[in-house]
Order: C-alpha cells, then structure tokens, then sequence
C-alpha cells in the first residue's frame, strides 16, 4: 500500500517537472540574477575590494572573488529550497482536498497518516535536486572537480532540509485544510517562507538578524542549514555534518510526530464527515 503511494507520487512529480519545466528555468535564473546582484551590485558602488574585505570580515574567511561568489551561488539553493517547498507542500496539500476534489479518493487508497508522510517525503526529495541542478555546472566551472564535490554536499544538506521542511509545512497544511474556510492558502505560504528566510539572514550571520525576525526561522532547520553550507562553500568538508545531520534527523522526526498526529485527527474528522 505505502509503495503505491511512493510511486503514485513519484510520477506525479516527474509529470508535473515535465509540464512547469518553464517555471523550474525560471527558478533557476532568479537565484542566479541574485547572486550576481549580492557581490557586484555593491562591487559597482564601492569597488570589488572593499566588497570582498567586508565579506571576509563578515565570514571571518579571507575571500577572493571566485570563493565569494562561490558561496553566494550555494547560498541561493537554500532561498530555492524554503520558497519551494514550503508554498508547494501546502497549496499541493490544500488543492487536492479543496479545489480538485481528489481527496476522497485518496482515502479510498490509503490513510491521510501516511499520505502526509509520503507527500512531505517524495516531493522535496525530487524538487529539491530539480531546483538546485543549476549549481552543479557552475560550481564545476568555478572550482573544477572540488566544485562537484561541493555541490554533493550541499546537495545532502539541501535535501535533508527540503524533507525537514516538508514535514513542517504538512503541520501548517492540516490545519489550513481541514480546519479552516480558508480559501486562498497561498497567502500563507507566500508570507512563511520570506519570513523564514529573513529571520534566518540567509546572506549575512544569524546573530545579526533583528530577534523579531528570527521567530519563524528558528521554528525550522534553516538557519542551521545555512551555516553548514558557509562551512562548506569556504571549508570543503566540515566535520560540523555530522552534528548537523544528527540535528536535522531529530528535527524531522520531531515534525513527523506532530503531523502524524495531527493527519491522524484529520483522518478521523474527514470519515466521520
């Protein structure tokens, strides 16, 4: 049962990369747009140098143009990975039981508890590689093969996070579409992951971030995640990983927890109806 699940979901992804191909390009040139704006937007105000000299203060790493960009590049996978997958797992969650009206269908074939679990799991793991595939050649390019090895890495921490992530959206969703008349769910997505991402200060050190706005942040994996992938883009292989990854398991699980629970109540009122 759970199999056809994972594959019934596994194909509606491939499907879907197939049909929004054009909104996966443009997923791509923004990121890219970004980290040309971060390093020679303020290169073309005050001189390369200085930007570099601020940065390796910043970083407490001494920089060349090559690494700073480097890191900027590898730094817009995690902008992709938070916008992606916190708006795709809630409005995909909410459509299919609000607007497309295949949840009864779904429960026909299986349980919401392990629908929800599939879905937080299946789709970032193959978004996430999608969204992110831009960076392995341009990394390549910059660093030669070191560059492939980065991008491995950031890959994993990426994905781990991109799974985090989907069970914490799948704890928003539930509420959102079995407990509320709301109608429009993407001005809830579409206002989570900007606050994520500015309270976890994706392009300067979290400890900098205003406290108001680390609230939502800190409620996730993120900013963690970007301070693995500073040590990875400046360092290679960190032996911070493994925490990380050790930090990131306990996270999820503790997500999977509270959905499972929450599916399981949801599960319960949708049968009764």
């Amino acid at each position: 049962m759970v199999l056809r699940v994972l594959n019934a979901l596994t194909y509606r992804e491939v499907a879907w990369f197939r049909r929004f191909f054009a909104d996966y390009v443009i997923s791509w040139i923004f990121p890219l747009a970004l980290s040309v704006g971060v390093i020679f937007l303020p290169a073309s105000i005050s001189g390369v140098n200085t930007v570099l000299s601020r940065m390796s203060n910043l970083f407490n790493y001494q920089m060349d143009l090559k690494t700073a960009y480097s890191l900027a590049l590898a730094l817009t996978g995690i902008v992709n990975v938070v916008a992606i997958v916190i708006n795709d797992v809630i409005q995909t969650m909410f459509a299919e039981f609000r607007f497309m009206e295949v949840g009864w269908m779904i429960l026909e074939t299986t349980g919401l508890v392990k629908y929800t679990i599939a879905n937080a799991i299946i789709r970032p793991a193959i978004m996430t590689p999608l969204a992110t595939l831009f960076l392995a050649p341009l990394l390549l390019y910059l660093n030669g093969f070191s560059g492939l090895v980065t991008f491995a890495l950031l890959e994993l921490v990426f994905i781990a996070t991109s799974i985090a992530l989907g069970f914490y959206s799948t704890i928003v969703a539930i509420p959102l579409t079995f407990h509320t008349k709301i109608s429009r769910p993407w001005t809830i997505a579409n206002t989570l992951a900007p606050a994520i991402l500015a309270g976890t200060g994706v392009y300067i050190p979290v400890n900098l971030v205003p406290a108001i706005l680390r609230f939502f942040a800190y409620s996730t994996p993120v900013p963690r995640s970007c301070e693995i992938v500073y040590l990875i883009s400046l360092r290679g292989f960190p032996s911070e990983i493994t925490l990380f990854l050790v930090f990131i398991t306990f996270l999820t699980s503790l997500y999977l927890a509270v959905s499972g629970i929450l599916s399981k109540n949801a599960d319960a009122r949708v049968r009764k109806g």
